[in-house]
């Protein structure tokens, strides 16, 4: 703890998918116990300032400060796993030994977790310099309210790998809509592939729910749905609008 008083903790549960864990310790064992009040990162503004706190390479409580440059990114972390989503993106300075700090607005509220940084060569000869990321409240909650409840995750999925449309993929695709969330591959016997979705399908809706992103989506199946839910996707294939009705599944 900062007073470098060390407790027991007991994991609860782990969830590599967003980069978080639960831990538990007991208050009895800590003087004077102060709790960080979580925020409502949905109601951050780009600009504002943050801070973040952590022990970057080793010095620890180290504070930096800066703002929040956007929210709702996807960043690929290992090109053998799922992206992390629903991101703060920040340049307050983030260095290894932050990660699982917190990221505070003003009122010293947790908005977020940080969890990665993008650095050095990123190819095509490029360099990267004070690009960090945080979780989100909107997924860290309700991530550690489910390892709480249920030890684990159950994330109800239909079997797809997505990612935001953009300009760029809309125009190498030939896709007919500059919003949404675009299908690249499908699990195979999958829900979605079972329901006879395709790949550059473009997912618009959710029920009554409009979705322009990867973050949308994927919180959205994960705060208001649950396994067995059976859901109708509005698709735009071809500048043609299709709907489908899929059962949510829990796709490894």
């Amino acid at each position: 703890l900062s007073s470098r008083e060390r407790v027991d903790a007991e994991i609860v549960g782990t969830d590599p998918d967003a980069d978080l864990a639960v831990l538990k310790i007991d208050p009895d064992d800590v003087e004077e116990l102060v709790i960080a009040k979580l925020g409502d990162t949905d109601a951050m503004r780009i600009g504002d300032w943050v801070i973040a706190i952590g022990s970057p390479l080793g010095f620890e409580g180290s504070v930096t400060v800066g703002i929040v440059s956007d929210k709702g990114r996807s960043l690929v972390i290992d090109q053998n796993s799922d992206p992390l989503n629903d991101l703060v993106q920040t340049d307050a300075v983030i260095n290894p030994g932050n990660s699982g700090g917190p990221l505070l607005n003003l009122a010293g509220e947790v908005i977020g977790i940080n969890t990665a940084i993008i650095r050095g060569s990123i190819g095509n000869n490029q360099e990267a310099d004070g690009i960090g990321f945080s979780v989100s409240m909107g997924t860290a909650i309700p991530v550690a309210k489910q390892l709480i409840e249920n030890g684990r995750v159950i994330r109800p999925r239909i079997g797809i790998s997505i990612v935001d449309v953009t300009p760029v993929n809309a125009t190498e695709r030939g896709l007919s809509v500059d919003e949404g969330v675009l299908i690249l591959g499908l699990v195979p016997g999958g829900p979605a592939e079972q329901a006879g979705l395709e790949v550059d399908d473009v997912i618009v809706m959710v029920d009554d729910f409009p979705v322009s992103s990867t973050t949308e989506l994927v919180r959205l199946f994960l705060n208001d749905y649950h396994v067995g839910d059976i859901v109708h996707l509005t698709v735009v294939r071809s500048a043609v609008t299709l709907s489908f009705d899929i059962t949510l599944e829990e796709v490894s």
